[in-house]
């Protein structure tokens, strides 16, 4: 199961915290998964390489300077996505089935007011499965667009020969999706799916900015936001397929670095 929950909370009283938010969600996130499955918890705790969860940075408090600004009785957002299996089904049962209303975020009370995965109530939800993006993409009669928009709407940068680079060049884009895509997914995409994007998926198209994503004692990455249109210049049916499916996947899975840490928030929009 691929799972992308939309999460609504109000807070109870005012508060000033950190725009470096990014690790106490996380913390949350593993301590409200903690409550339904200790062990689980631990193994993501200690998850070496691309995590199976994805967790956003508190959307809506107002910004100035380092800090955000909470007002009581107003309504924050937070996206949460598991891409594997076991992560995935708990966290439908925990935010869907049975939620815990509190919650406590860098030391400061939430109350979670609402979930949805529904994709027609919020762009970001959605649940899907592999085998169904696969045979919607790869398998379909016809001749896929060769033509696809990612949105990334938090800072997206990239590990690439040692170095950070924020801008989501297609090769680091495409190579990213598909790498954790063949991590979790029981349907594996040809390797050759990180050159193909090197080598035939150009930037026909872009709105980008480098905005930095603050992180604890004064530290930050700088990542891109903004929209760009991916054109594949050549190859068959299947490579354009990919391109499509994974595309579709960048919403469970985010892309790049810091994804459970509000990084690489991204999207197809049409």
């Amino acid at each position: 199961m691929l799972l992308s929950a939309i999460l609504t909370f109000t807070t109870p009283r005012r508060g000033v915290l950190p725009a470096a938010l990014g690790r106490a969600i996380y913390a949350e996130v593993l301590r409200q998964i903690d409550r339904r499955d200790a062990q689980l918890a631990r193994q993501l705790h200690a998850w070496n390489g691309p995590v199976p969860l994805t967790c956003s940075s508190l959307n809506g408090p107002t910004r100035r300077g380092a800090d955000l600004y909470l007002e009581a009785g107003e309504r924050y957002e937070l996206h949460i996505t598991g891409i594997a299996e076991p992560v995935s089904q708990l966290l439908y049962t925990l935010l869907l089935e049975d939620p815990q209303t509190d919650w406590i975020i860098h030391n400061h009370p939430f109350q979670l007011q609402s979930v949805t995965c529904d994709p027609e109530s919020h762009p970001w939800a959605g649940i899907a499965d592999y085998q169904q993006l696969a045979a919607q993409h790869l398998l379909a009669i016809g001749n896929p667009d060769n033509r696809v928009t990612l949105r990334f709407d938090s800072p997206t940068s990239f590990k690439s020969g040692g170095m950070q680079v924020p801008i989501p060049t297609p090769d680091l884009v495409f190579g990213s999706l598909v790498d954790r895509w063949n991590l979790f997914s029981p349907v594996l995409l040809s390797d050759e799916m990180r050159e193909f994007s090197r080598a035939c998926i150009a930037i026909s198209r872009y709105n980008l900015r480098s905005v930095p994503m603050p992180h604890k004692q004064g530290g930050f990455h700088v990542g891109g936001v903004g929209e760009v249109t991916y054109t594949a210049l050549a190859g068959d049916r299947y490579w354009r397929g990919a391109m499509q499916m994974l595309a579709d996947f960048a919403k469970f899975s985010g892309v790049g670095v810091q994804t459970t840490n509000g990084m690489g928030q991204t999207r197809r929009i049409d």
